[in-house]
């Protein structure tokens, strides 16, 4: 009786033991997130401690990697946010989120065809979202293809985002 009462209640350690960590690394994130507002990142070391700390957890969580990208972004620290988003990706191969926010990163630093790249990934994995024709349509239009570039600004328009359209007009790239 006792050879079967010890693995069992081994595995209730590990599984115990496995599931704080997963709680308290999304305890971290939310901590993380907390310092994270629309003027900025109150703090950004120490959301990137709390998400070093959750990644150190939970290292599949591909989450975690995505807004330590962003606070590395917001940082200037465009090799890390890159860096980050690669590995958010590498976790989470179909979320456009992750490649739109490493074509930002790209498009920051001059990268533009890999830009529009991660841009087209983003579509490709949802076409709905205004912000990744917004993008891409922008990098085309001030360095690429300038007739793409007013195709993707009207389609982010007509999905109710034309910041892009309106300042494309004006410089007078579409009609």
């Amino acid at each position: 009786m006792h050879k079967t009462i010890i693995p069992i209640f081994l595995l209730l350690i590990s599984l115990y033991s496995c599931s704080g960590n997963s709680e308290k690394a999304e305890d971290l994130i939310s901590k993380a997130n907390a310092l994270i507002n629309e003027k900025g990142i109150n703090e950004p070391q120490r959301a990137l401690e709390y998400l070093n700390k959750a990644i150190e957890l939970q290292p599949d969580n591909a989450s975690a990697y995505s807004i330590r990208g962003y606070i590395y972004f917001s940082l200037e620290k465009y090799q890390q946010a890159i860096d980050s988003f690669n590995k958010a990706i590498q976790l989470n191969p179909t979320k456009a989120e992750y490649y739109n926010s490493r074509g930002t990163v790209y498009r920051k630093i001059s990268q533009y065809e890999k830009a529009i790249e991660d841009f087209n990934q983003a579509i490709l994995f949802d076409s709905n979202d205004a912000v990744f024709y917004n993008n891409r349509g922008g990098v085309h239009l001030r360095h690429g293809d300038k007739k793409i570039g007013c195709l993707d600004a009207e389609r982010a328009c007509v999905l109710k985002f034309c910041d892009v359209l309106e300042w494309a007009k004006k410089e007078g790239y579409c009609r």
